[in-house]
């Protein structure tokens, strides 16, 4: 039986660890409560109220001139405290349902006038300054990545499109997570700042400022998770399709809100028949194939949309009987050259009309355009 080279040294590591895991379980402290409120706050099922600082400001203030009270009765202030959150919405609404569900939830966590403060401190420290610090994280990562697309595609012509998706994408990722870095770190110093400051004044203890800090922390990267990077994501590479368009001069413009819910595309180009191509560019297919798979070529007639092509920098998810759908409805898929399932499918009669190399996206364009003019010239 193998045994470990180091079993004392891991024994001690794991020992300490219970011990802290215990330890932390076993304190009390109302400051654990942090994080609760600060994600119950901006939770998008409790309406997202922390994300307007001016209601915030207001709601702090309440807090203040309750707690201002010798005495404060706990029954009035949190009444007062809950008719201040049903006063944003105008009731019978679907954002006033969502905050009786945040008062639901707020409701059994305070159960003390020290609670109350509490809710105050989070909205001072955690939910406001993280509004103000996000704000400062990029939403798109056009301005990383396009002097460097545009330079590389002069360089390159066409057979530049084969890298230059898959290099914005990773350039402006790359550069937007380190001005995350960069906030997140901000924020925390800062944080860490008022905290060393109320440990001196020995009015918190070091436990409460660790449940703070990590409060902190948690909840930015939370908000970064589930709101901020998932719409840059989506917008990264619409961006992406309009500066390859631009590049190489042809005209586009963005695809109507409509036209994008319902066909999966992002940019519209304009043939000189007065037809449409719609165009768009993701990362996978995903769900989304569905949609792109099942359209209604009647409506696809009425919007004077021709085709729709996709443009798709990974094929993890692709499968001939995907493609084949999307083809029966109009649609061409282009895939990064030397990807296995263009050197796979290329060649197979099912499928081959329906996919092509990135490479060849602007040069089938092209021909797309000049295809009437050439009728009319012969």
């Amino acid at each position: 039986m193998q045994t470990s080279m180091f079993p004392d040294e891991l024994s001690v590591r794991e020992r300490k660890v219970e011990y802290e895991v215990k330890r932390i379980e076993a304190l009390e402290s109302s400051y654990e409560n942090v994080y609760w409120f600060a994600r119950a706050l901006v939770g998008s099922e409790y309406g997202s109220e922390g994300s307007n600082t001016k209601n915030m400001l207001n709601l702090r203030q309440t807090i203040d001139a309750l707690l201002a009270v010798p005495r404060p009765k706990l029954d009035t202030s949190k009444k007062t405290v809950w008719h201040f959150l049903r006063s944003i919405h105008r009731p019978d609404t679907q954002a006033a349902d969502k905050v009786e569900k945040l008062i639901d939830f707020l409701e059994p966590l305070i159960d003390s006038p020290q609670d109350l403060m509490v809710l105050k401190f989070t909205i001072d420290h955690i939910v406001i300054p993280t509004n103000e610090l996000l704000r400062r994280v990029p939403s798109s990562d056009k301005e990383a990545a396009e002097s460097l697309i545009r330079t590389y595609l002069e360089e390159e012509g066409e057979a530049g499109l084969k890298d230059v998706i898959l290099m914005w994408d990773r350039v402006g990722q790359h550069w937007c997570m380190k001005i995350e870095r960069v906030v997140v770190v901000a924020g925390f110093r800062l944080l860490r700042e008022t905290l060393d400051d109320l440990l001196q004044n020995k009015k918190l203890t070091r436990v409460d400022a660790d449940q703070t800090l990590t409060a902190f922390v948690q909840e930015f990267e939370r908000r970064l998770v589930r709101g901020v990077r998932p719409g840059r994501a989506g917008r990264s590479l619409e961006d992406v399709t309009g500066v390859i368009l631009d590049h190489f001069g042809k005209d586009y413009v963005d695809a109507p809100e409509h036209i994008k819910t319902v066909f999966e595309v992002d940019k519209m180009i304009l043939l000189p028949d007065g037809w449409r191509i719609g165009v768009s560019c993701k990362r996978t297919l995903r769900e989304r194939w569905k949609q792109a798979a099942s359209l209604d070529l009647q409506r696809m007639e009425d919007e004077k949309l021709k085709s729709t092509w996709h443009v798709i920098t990974y094929t993890s998810d692709l499968t001939v009987p995907k493609v084949q759908a999307i083809g029966e409805s109009r649609g061409v898929v282009y895939i990064p050259d030397d990807d296995h399932f263009l050197q796979n499918y290329s060649d197979d009669p099912a499928i081959s009309d329906f996919i092509r190399p990135i490479t060849s996206f602007v040069s089938n364009l092209k021909m797309v355009i000049q295809a009437p003019k050439e009728t009319e010239d012969a």
